[in-house]
């Protein structure tokens, strides 16, 4: 949706990361993309590993009759300019 609304900025006539700031969710390769021309100001990488193994964490924990947080954390990890490369 980001690509998207980069793309409706540039047919307005405005300039994505100048005239407006778009942000994105996960770090996809055409995000990156958009990320190094500059036309988009950042996304967000949401780890599926990290997902994977706090699930699978907690799944044994309950298992073994252990309590558990009711909600469990997987940290995003932002990606900009600075960093897109990273990502890659």
């Amino acid at each position: 949706m980001a690509i998207g609304a980069i793309m409706a900025l540039k047919n307005a006539g405005l300039k994505p990361n100048v005239d407006v700031f778009v942000g994105g969710v996960d770090a996809t390769p055409d995000a990156l993309d958009f990320i190094e021309k500059g036309e988009l100001t950042v996304s967000v990488f949401q780890n599926a590993k990290g997902q994977g193994v706090g699930a699978i964490d907690v799944a044994y924990k309950v298992v073994k009759g252990e309590k558990v947080d009711k909600e469990t954390w997987i940290p995003f990890e932002p990606v900009t300019a600075e960093n897109y490369k990273e990502y890659k």
